[in-house]
């Protein structure tokens, strides 16, 4: 149900078009009387402005007036033009009788004493009879509605030449009072001092006649031109002296007054239903029978323009697959079409979709009784859901899940979805090689046909060519494309619209889910490595989480920043090294394992940290002399990170230990590792020992 009207506005003026700019802005519903059918034109009906187009005598507006108070009508403004006198005094009695309150809209007055080419005349017909006596040109701006006034006193019909808005009655009236079309020019404003000028002297007028209406609406741009041309300008001053209001203290009155009812309404009121609606992929069949009736109970329908289109779409259908249901199976999309211009008669549709902003527009329109927020898919599956519970945690909701695109897509693809890991690409980033690990049946949100051909060449590039992919794209509408294949398949894909990936592998097999990554699995060239048992103590020393931000400083072959990596599946690792051999080592070892969130920055710490993210945990195994350096920096950059260090020379122990003593770090831990590797010689075993490494870790939040 529409809102119910707040203020009513008698238009005529510039002021009345841009008040009707100031209601839609702020949302605030009104309606706006013209006299004229171009009066209409020039205000584009919404939601909040409503336009009716007709003269009313006083009987008439009070009738209107009364009407619109039964529903909360605030207040009456005149905005018509300083010389439609009766107009004025027709509302203001009005109003008077409804005991309804009248506020003017008034222009601020320009100075005419500052300018001496003006004449001041009180009436169209004294204007009339001065023009009479002179000789010259006379260019006419009062409008049609004075025309035949003034005319009728010009003996020398060919002086005159009039300006008026293009309508069409424009003509008859010029013909009946003896002035040819060449006399005419029919043209909407604004008009510009210049443009002025250039009418006046085209036409060569002596002198131009005009209202006084103040400062605003073209009338100190006429009186410049004049006095540019050295034309006399005619003057009709307003007939009376008024008092009301700017345009300026209008709108800070209106928003003052309407902002304070809401309140009220809010505090007194009851507090809307709101409904979070999971609408389905968009077509109207995926919509649910209890998703229809919230919508069609509704008064305001909030969501993103393609929730809303699916909302329209999808009330059409319902209406009519119920009314008439062997007409709505002969042919679906024109029936919809039909049904879908009448189908949300009476509901606000606004189009938004960040919460917190639908939270304020909720929390600043209190009348609604019943909303419904719409969400594309399920409201449980990477919803806006989350945060609108968050940001509307003062309502009450209610939820209604919809259709969900993984498992309309799963039913397409006659496969299950129980054993699905269902993650999202779409707008945020995902470490789709550490899914695959872990499930050997990977489905992903995606945007458009450009993140589809960048996952392809991804998943290439990680030489994941055993993959069978799968790609729907416009799900459940009459366009839908489902496409099957291997990565190389969907290199050039090009179907646009919003997708769905699934990706499966042929042989899967559950992956080892502790660290420690046999030595001889890394490619190793002559790059050093910390040797497997070692890697397996610091990493546990490291006590990583899943979304860590891991530096591994002095990275070497990688073994260190990659184990992290598939540990801290949804953080990102930085392996940080100097050396360009180890650096292309590390790239081959990541393309190897496949894992994705691991970035090779090649530099020397700490000057390679500046750009990179705060780190919540960092591996020392190489520092290059520059121990402080770099403790200091991410001690500083994060009092609470959790710190590793290996180090094989006493003398580099004893370095550490100072700096623990001098910056008194207690919570330190440090662990000496001696390793012993066995080694067959012919029949026999030899244990052979590694150098010892000293494994020291502190910081970090228990």
């Amino acid at each position: 149900m529409k809102k119910a009207i707040s203020y009513l506005v008698f238009a005529g003026t510039s002021e009345g078009r841009q008040l009707a700019e100031f209601f839609q802005k702020n949302q605030i519903p009104a309606l706006f009387c013209v006299a004229t059918a171009y009066g209409e034109e020039l205000l584009e009906q919404t939601e909040e402005i409503r336009v009716h187009t007709g003269r009313m005598d006083e009987i008439q507006m009070q009738a209107c007036i009364l009407e619109l108070m039964k529903t909360g009508l605030q207040a009456v403004i005149d905005a018509t033009h300083p010389h439609a006198v009766d107009v004025t005094e027709n509302l203001k009695r009005a109003c008077e009788a409804a005991g309804a309150r009248y506020i003017r809209l008034l222009r601020k007055p320009l100075d005419l004493s500052a300018y001496d080419h003006i004449v001041t005349v009180k009436s169209c017909q004294e204007a009339a009879d001065w023009l009479e006596a002179q000789q010259g040109n006379i260019f006419l701006t009062t409008g049609l509605k004075e025309l035949p006034e003034i005319a009728a006193q010009i003996t020398d019909k060919k002086r005159l030449y009039a300006r008026v808005l293009p309508q069409e009655e424009a003509f008859a009236v010029a013909e009946g009072i003896g002035l040819q079309k060449k006399q005419l020019i029919c043209m909407q404003g604004p008009f510009s001092r210049e443009l002025n000028a250039a009418m006046l002297r085209e036409t060569k007028a002596d002198f131009l006649v005009t209202k006084e209406s103040g400062a605003a609406g073209g009338f100190a741009d006429k009186v410049q031109a004049a006095g540019d041309v050295k034309a006399t300008c005619v003057v009709i001053i307003r007939p009376m002296q008024e008092s009301g209001y700017s345009l300026e203290e209008v709108e800070t009155m209106i928003l003052q007054e309407y902002h304070k009812k809401q309140k009220e309404h809010s505090v007194t009121g009851t507090k809307p239903e709101i409904t979070l609606l999971g609408i389905g992929m968009g077509a109207p069949e995926s919509m649910t029978l209890e998703g229809f009736c919230a919508c069609r109970d509704a008064d305001c329908i909030i969501g993103a323009k393609r929730m809303l289109e699916a909302v329209k779409n999808s009330l059409a259908h319902w209406s009519v697959s119920r009314n008439c249901p062997e007409l709505q199976k002969e042919n679906r999309t024109d029936i919809a079409g039909m049904a879908a211009n009448g189908a949300c008669d009476g509901k606000t549709m606004v189009s938004m979709y960040e919460s917190k902003q639908i939270a304020d527009y909720i929390r600043n329109h209190p009348t609604y009784s019943r909303i419904v927020i719409a969400l594309s898919g399920d409201v449980g599956f990477y919803s806006g859901a989350k945060k609108l519970k968050e940001a509307l945690a003062d309502y009450p909701l209610r939820f209604i899940c919809g259709i969900s695109s993984g498992v309309y897509f799963a039913s397409k693809l006659q496969t299950s979805w129980d054993d699905m890991l269902l993650t999202s690409m779409h707008g945020r980033s995902l470490n789709l090689l550490d899914a695959l690990k872990k499930s050997g049946k990977v489905f992903t949100l995606a945007s458009d046909a450009k993140s589809i051909r960048e996952l392809a060449d991804f998943l290439l590039e990680y030489g994941r060519t055993d993959l069978i992919m799968s790609v729907g794209t416009n799900l459940s509408y009459p366009e839908e494309s489902i496409t099957t294949g291997v990565p190389a398949d969907f290199s050039a894909y090009s179907v646009e619209g919003v997708s769905v990936v699934l990706l499966q592998q042929k042989n899967h097999t559950e992956p080892v889910v502790t660290h420690g990554i046999p030595d001889a699995a890394f490619i190793r060239a002559k790059v050093p490595m910390t040797k497997e048992e070692v890697r397996s103590i610091s990493l546990s020393k490291l006590q990583l989480q899943a979304d860590s931000v891991v530096y591994d400083v002095g990275a070497g072959t990688g073994s260190i920043s990659i184990e992290a990596a598939c540990m801290a599946d949804r953080g990102i690792v930085y392996a940080i090294e100097q050396k360009e051999e180890a650096v292309a080592l590390i790239r081959e070892n990541s393309r190897k394992f496949g894992v994705s969130n691991l970035q090779v920055i090649h530099g020397k710490a700490p000057d390679a940290f500046v750009d990179l993210e705060t780190p919540t945990h960092a591996f020392l195994g190489g520092t290059g002399g520059n121990m402080r350096e770099i403790i200091g920096w991410l001690r500083e950059r994060n009092p609470q990170i959790r710190i590793v260090i290996n180090c094989i020379a006493l003398e580099t122990l004893a370095e550490i230990t100072a700096l623990l003593q001098e910056w008194e770090i207690c919570d330190v831990d440090i662990a000496s590792v001696n390793i012993g590797k066995a080694k067959q010689l012919g029949a026999y075993h030899l244990m052979m020992g590694q150098n010892p490494v000293y494994v020291i870790s502190f910081g970090g939040k228990m």
